[in-house]
Formats: structure tokens, sequence, C-alpha cells
């Protein structure tokens, strides 16, 4: 009985930590993974061509809830930018591009949409989930890693894109 409690404890302290852990801003910043992808329109884009500007990097699809439920708020914040320092990239995970053209021209999204067709960059980033987003300093450093939906526009979410990021 003793041994039953002590091994459900020790899972109950395992599943916490690693609940706590998804989502969390790493304790050490780390280089982000450089990448090319083609946009809606065919164009390559290569997120090393980001150095100097804080990168915006959201991984999503068209069939996911969550993700949609988010991009209203990724349209608000994109078009508040300054393009000088920001850039925002959404990397559409597994979808054609012909489906993800039509659900963005639909909804009016502007920020630049990348198409991850095959799936490398997300297993390359190690997306478990989606939506799936990680905020890279100009230095080309991950700084923060965001798992599920948000609400962009939110005052803490600003703060955070633009306070100590540009640094």
């Amino acid at each position: 009985m003793r041994k039953t409690i002590v091994i459900t404890c020790l899972l109950i302290s395992l599943l916490t930590g690693f609940a706590l852990a998804m989502g969390k801003v790493p304790s050490q910043q780390s280089a982000s993974l450089d990448f090319a992808l083609n946009d809606l329109a065919g164009k390559v884009y290569t997120l090393s061509d980001y150095k100097g500007k804080v990168v915006f990097l959201n991984f999503w699809a068209t069939w996911c809830p969550p993700c949609r439920a988010e991009m209203p708020s990724m349209q608000k914040l994109y078009e508040r930018w300054d393009k000088d320092k920001y850039v925002m990239l959404a990397v559409n995970s597994g979808q054609g591009g012909q489906e993800v053209k039509s659900f963005a021209d639909k909804n009016g999204y502007t920020f630049t949409i990348l198409l991850d067709e095959d799936g490398k960059v997300s297993q390359q980033y190690g997306i478990q989930g989606i939506p799936t987003t990680f905020i890279i300093n100009a230095k080309g450093e991950i700084v923060s890693k965001l798992v599920g939906s948000r609400e962009w526009s939110e005052k803490e979410i600003k703060s955070l894109l633009d306070g100590r990021l540009l640094q």
C-alpha cells in the first residue's frame, strides 16, 4: 500500500512538472533553427533573412479550431507593428497551398504565411501540438515558446513583444 502511494506521488510530481514546462520560456536563450519555406505565392523565405528583427513564428493549420481562434488577434498585432523591427511568419503544417490560400484570403490575413507541406520544419522545431508560437529576438535566439491559443492583443503579450526582445 505504501509503495503504491509513493509511486502515485512520484507520477503526479512528474506530470505536474511536465505540464508546467509546456509553453514555459526557456531558462536559457537558444538559437533558432534556420529553414527555407515557400509562401502562398511560391516565394522562398529563410528565417536567417530576418536576423536583426524580432520574429513571431507561429505553427498552425486551417483545421485547428484554437489556431483559427487566435488568428484575428495575430492580424491585429501584425497591423500595429513597426515592420522595420518585427516580422510575423505563420507556418502552416501539412496542408496544401490552395486550401491555405483560400482560408487566408477569405479571412483577410496579410501577414506572411509559409507552407510546411511535408512537416519537416515542424519536426525540426519539435512541434507536438498546434498552435505553437516561438518568439525569436533580434539576435536570432528563441526567447519564448508558447503552446496553445492566445489573444495576441492582450496587454501582457504586447509587453512581452515590445519589452525585452529588441535588445
